[in-house]
């Protein structure tokens, strides 16, 4: 699957396997006049991930009567995400929060008020308006969302202020909280370019593993901020004394060109059973006059769009531009409730995404020029979870090929994610935790948007399903995969030949969860997501191989 991830997200909606909420804890000594913070002005951070920039962030701090307002916009993947904040001058904690992101059915705006450590939120989307208000408890709040940084830049200062080592960090889109623990960081850990002068907290508790923030013992400014499990820098880039509210961060890198096309590509409509109008993308090779074979592009999780965008790399567009170079007619299509199409993203299940690929599939088959013989089925991650249960209901389909596809239930892939990295009590307490929310939602008691769609994927075995399938199966891994691992893939093939199904695995040596060729000392993390690259050409090549060996020509 696809990670939600904690330091990078933009997913259009709150993580639903992160929703429950610690108790209020006890309201800290109040502090009798105002403490330091960063001084006015603008602070402009970069995310790195490695020798590449990713993303940038940029904070405005002004201090005023009773106040402090700070005001940051960051840019990550193409997308624009913006916080405004007032902070307590005297405890350092906010007293109103407003963030902006975009989400799958447009903009989602959310409002937190603060009092007496309790926040009330509001969050906004096209979709409707809902108020929540979960206990964010009174040791210090710090605002997180997607990219946005704003609550670490303000970390120590709080810390400090409060007289704590115990903070809360809460994520507005989420309602969520989590207890932080803050200890000296090592020494031997401070990154090149700090200042030996620097102190070091190492913040553990979050569901990204420990984050250390070096800053400035005086002014509280920090200087750099690491995600160590995620491979993540976000270093100070600039520092000036002009209050500039509506600092803008540059775009993210743009895709990686692709091979020029030689097919025709059309925006197209089709028709689930439910009556939803998806919209899609057909591209037909140029200059084949005889029946062709087609090929369904089935998405992975989350609000994924037709190029199956990710960062800014569009994997399906380029699969799509390949595969149709070589003469295969490709259908790729938004999910439900994203870009042009129709329903709604929050509420679908996983009943609705196999009845709209089944659609899709239907449809491409009965097109001109598409030989019907000749209908394969491309799932990448969740999809490659769908797409043996969609062969299993259409007979006629002469293939499937499954890119990292899960080979455990999505209860114990989600277990395995939250708990990445850890060891000793930080992954006793991650898998209670995980495992408490899945509960939770399994009984009905998380009703966020996405949580049908989990209630209902929860518990579905791979190997129960991979056993069913008719047709030719062709199964692709990375190695370096962290979403769904390599380690588990034989319980998933074993599953296949113990029924005697035609299963054919390639892993690529290391490959991670979007077919990106790392280096061979390079460790995956989501921060590579965002990093323009292309799918790994040997994957292509094998996809492509196996594909013709196997349509009617």
């Amino acid at each position: 699957m696809i990670a939600l991830l904690f330091a990078l997200s933009l997913a259009a909606q709150p993580s639903p396997t992160t929703s429950t909420a610690p108790s209020a804890a006890p309201s800290p000594t109040p502090i009798a006049t105002p403490h330091v913070a960063p001084a006015d002005g603008t602070y402009e951070y970069e995310f790195r991930s490695g020798a590449a920039t990713i993303g940038t962030s940029s904070i405005a701090i002004q201090h005023k009567a009773g106040s402090i307002d700070v005001h940051e916009i960051a840019a990550l993947a193409g997308r624009s995400v913006t916080m405004d904040e007032k902070i307590d001058p005297v405890t350092l904690t906010p007293t109103d929060v407003d963030a902006q992101y975009p989400g799958a059915t447009g903009p989602v705006k959310i409002h937190v008020s603060f009092v007496n450590g309790v926040g009330t939120e509001t969050v906004s989307t096209m979709t409707g308006t809902k108020t929540l208000t979960p206990p964010l408890g009174s040791k210090g709040v710090l605002p997180l969302d997607g990219p946005l940084m704003c609550g670490f830049f303000l970390m120590a200062a709080q810390a400090d202020a409060l007289g704590t080592s115990d903070l809360n960090a809460v994520s507005p889109g989420g309602a969520v909280t989590f207890a932080m623990t803050l200890q000296a960081a090592d020494a031997a850990t401070r990154p090149k370019g700090v200042p030996a002068t620097d102190k070091g907290y190492a913040a553990s508790g979050l569901p990204s593993g420990s984050v250390i923030v070096w800053f400035d013992p005086v002014s509280f400014v920090a200087h750099e901020f690491d995600i160590p499990s995620q491979g993540i820098a976000i270093v100070l880039a600039k520092q000036t004394s002009q209050i500039n509210p509506q600092a803008t961060a540059p775009p993210a890198a743009t895709p990686l060109p692709l091979p020029s096309p030689h097919y025709v590509s059309r925006d197209i409509v089709f028709t689930s059973s439910d009556g939803t109008r998806l919209a899609g993308t057909l591209t037909v090779p140029i200059g084949q006059t005889r029946p062709l074979p087609a090929i369904v592009l089935v998405h992975g999780s989350g609000p994924i769009d037709r190029n199956e965008q990710i960062g800014p790399n569009p994997i399906f567009l380029e699969l799509a531009n390949a595969l149709s170079n070589y003469g295969y007619v490709v259908l790729r299509y938004d999910k439900r409730g994203v870009g042009k199409s129709g329903g709604d993203y929050a509420t679908h299940t996983r009943n609705d995404l196999l009845a709209d690929a089944t659609a899709g599939i239907d449809w491409v088959a009965k097109q001109p020029g598409v030989d019907r013989k000749s209908v394969f089925i491309i799932g990448h991650s969740e999809g490659g979870e769908l797409a043996p249960s969609l062969a299993a209901s259409i007979p006629w389909v002469r293939g499937i090929a499954l890119m990292a596809p899960p080979a455990l239930p999505l209860s114990k892939i989600l277990v395995q994610q939250a708990t990445r990295g850890l060891n000793g009590d930080a992954l006793a307490k991650a898998r209670t935790k995980e495992e408490a929310a899945i509960f939770g939602i399994r009984a009905g008691l998380v009703n966020a948007p996405g949580t049908a769609w989990l209630r209902t994927s929860l518990d579905i075995d791979p190997v129960n399903l991979i056993k069913r399938v008719p047709c030719p199966i062709l199964i692709l891994q990375g190695t370096k995969d962290i979403q769904v691992l390599a380690a588990d893939l034989p319980r998933l093939v074993n599953a296949a030949k113990a029924a005697h199904r035609d299963v054919t695995v390639h892993v690529f040596p290391n490959g991670d969860h979007l077919f990106n060729r790392l280096a061979d000392n390079q460790l995956s993390d989501p921060a590579e997501y965002m990093v323009p690259t292309h799918v790994d050409p040997a994957v292509i090549s094998t996809l492509i191989g196996w594909l013709s060996a196997r349509a009617k020509r």
